[in-house]
């Protein structure tokens, strides 16, 4: 069996037309539900973000146990558990609190990671790097996103 399983820690559903908000346009959410299994009736115990992950990662509720944290070495993750019955569970995420200090220790429990920017005003594009024509030095694309602003504004 092949499963995509996508966490939204901090996103309200109340604000999604698959849950019945008329004035978002959602189109890729609307899609999404339509082939995917929703969850009507699931809760976190904590908030915000930190503790909430935890509890998506492991199906325990921090409040009962302990105050807010990240991932403890001795949780059984759903990453953990998906890659012992043969899945590769991959993370990707917006933003890189995951790989600080402190972050949670959660992207070490997946088989790989990936970091796509375009929140908490960063770069709309990742800072990826082209492959230079031969002879000449690499470029990022911030110097190509400059190209456009100006043609754009002119």
């Amino acid at each position: 069996m092949k499963a995509i399983i996508l966490l939204f820690d901090s996103l309200n559903k109340n604000y999604l037309p698959p849950y019945g908000d008329l004035l978002t346009k959602a189109p890729n959410f609307q899609r999404l539900a339509a082939h995917a299994a929703t969850f009507d009736n699931s809760y976190v115990g904590s908030m915000p973000c930190m503790p909430a992950r935890r509890e998506l990662h492991t199906g325990r509720y921090n409040f009962l146990h302990r105050e807010w944290g990240p991932l403890e070495p001795f949780d059984d993750s759903m990453p953990e558990l998906l890659k012992k019955r043969g899945s590769t569970p991959i993370l990707s995420a917006i933003h890189l609190h995951y790989w600080e200090d402190g972050g949670g220790n959660y992207h070490n429990r997946y088989s790989s990671w990936d970091v796509v920017r375009g929140q908490e005003g960063d770069h709309w594009e990742g800072k990826c790097w082209r492959a230079a024509h031969s002879g000449s030095t690499a470029r990022s694309t911030k110097t190509n996103r400059r190209r456009r602003f100006r043609a754009m504004a002119s």
